[in-house]
């Protein structure tokens, strides 16, 4: 062999060039995917975040389809502008339809949709794809990032047949509970002896733990206390609407105004010293009196499908019925929310005893106290007010009830409650909001 041709196979230098590239190759991966899949995942991130909040705009705009799937537009391109991210949501990207929990699918066919569906991309597809930097050198451009979410606009069950506190629920003794009724006080719940709680009934507060007060004899002595209680927060937002829901009435612009109420008649105002009883059906009463008298439903009397509106204390006297009406108070919305201010007498009848079929409920509205005396029949009622709700003893049950205090609640003895199929009909209700997706 030539001594050339020997001394250049012999030759090493440059040989630690090729090791040298495999572990540059190898050193830009683990740098790619440090760098590049960390860009990916926060992207990801945002997006979702995105996805979430367009589904809970469009959601607030239900059942406007039109103006959910154009909210939902909206405010993605506001979370991610499209200088930088391209357009990540579509209009064809929204759904909108009835989800059924059960399944985890969405009904766009629905004529009653209660959902909407967004779906959120970076991707070629959608000519936004997510570009890479260190791992280009390895043939990958760029990524697809997509991202889900799906809001529900619903009404808690615990609105619908349940008692609702901002501050306490505090039950006496040898009350009973069915169905799936629901019993929660944001600060707490306080539970005498001898309370029986049925499977399915729920009783919620935010810290079981350090929010529920029971007697010495703790748990043993409410049957089926430990299978109902959970943890859950819920506000009773209607006791921020109540201003606002009578004075809607009263200018007849509510979007909530009972079907039985007459649109062609005028708002009759009338004082305290108006008989009520006389109050005809259909109409709409507005009772101009001092903040020191009260509106009284007589004794005996029978009120139905009206709507009263009272300045002043609202009396209901003994034994008197009402059926499918609204009966609201406005005195003590200057702060004075612990007096009672519809004070509802002994064996009064509120409410159509039919199972709580659609109408025939009645609705109380107070900038203060609720207080009903013993034996009153509820049946099918609401019940908000801004101070505390006060429910007297009565030897039947409660057929339907749903109260929201911005107070407590008191139950007295000797109530059952939730015997009502459904729960408490014509219901005026504030929407809430939840991501199901």
């Amino acid at each position: 062999m030539h001594a050339p041709m020997s001394r250049f196979l012999a030759d090493q230098r440059g040989g630690g060039t090729i090791l040298g590239l495999l572990w540059f190759m190898l050193l830009v991966g683990i740098t790619g995917m440090a760098v590049d899949v960390t860009d990916g995942f926060r992207n990801r991130t945002m997006l979702q975040a995105t996805a979430d909040s367009a589904a809970l705009a469009g959601a607030i705009d239900l059942p406007d389809q039109a103006a959910a799937v154009a909210t939902a537009v909206a405010y993605a391109t506001e979370n991610m502008g499209t200088e930088i991210n391209g357009s990540v949501l579509d209009p064809a990207d929204v759904l909108v339809g009835l989800w059924d929990g059960a399944t985890q699918s969405l009904d766009t066919t629905s004529a009653f949709p209660d959902a909407v569906m967004v779906t959120v991309h970076r991707s070629a597809e959608n000519a936004n794809a997510l570009p890479v930097n260190f791992l280009r050198i390895m043939g990958l451009q760029s990524w697809n990032v997509t991202a889900q979410a799906v809001a529900q606009r619903f009404i808690p069950g615990c609105l619908r047949d349940g008692l609702v506190a901002r501050e306490f629920v505090d039950m006496s003794s040898n009350n009973g509970f069915v169905r799936e009724i629901c019993i929660h006080g944001e600060q707490g719940v306080n539970i005498q002896s001898n309370n029986y709680f049925e499977t399915g009934v729920n009783v919620t507060m935010p810290d079981v733990d350090g929010m529920l007060e029971l007697p010495a004899s703790g748990m043993t002595s409410n049957i089926g206390l430990p299978k109902a209680l959970r943890e859950n927060h819920l506000d009773p937002r209607m006791v921020n609407h109540i201003d606002e829901i009578m004075l809607d009435m009263i200018g007849r612009t509510s979007s909530v105004m009972p079907n039985y109420t007459h649109a062609e008649l005028p708002v009759f105002e009338v004082d305290e010293k108006f008989d009520l009883s006389t109050a005809l059906p259909g109409r709409i009463y507005h009772v101009l009196c001092k903040p020191n008298k009260a509106a009284r439903i007589p004794n005996n009397s029978v009120v139905e499908n009206v709507v009263i509106i009272a300045e002043c204390e609202v009396h209901i006297g003994a034994g008197a019925t009402v059926i499918g009406s609204v009966i609201a108070s406005r005195s003590g919305g200057n702060g004075n929310i612990d007096k009672a201010n519809i004070v509802i007498a002994a064996n009064v009848q509120l409410g159509l005893p039919d199972n709580c079929a659609e109408g025939g409920g009645v609705q109380l509205f107070s900038n203060a106290t609720i207080h009903t005396a013993a034996s009153t029949s509820i049946d099918g009622v609401q019940m908000v007010a801004k101070g505390d709700i006060k429910l007297g003893a009565r030897d039947m049950g409660v057929n339907g009830i749903s109260a929201q205090s911005g107070g407590t609640i008191t139950l007295t003895s000797n109530n059952m409650f939730g015997l009502c199929s459904g729960g408490a009909p014509d219901l005026f209700t504030v929407d809430y909001y939840r991501l199901v997706l």
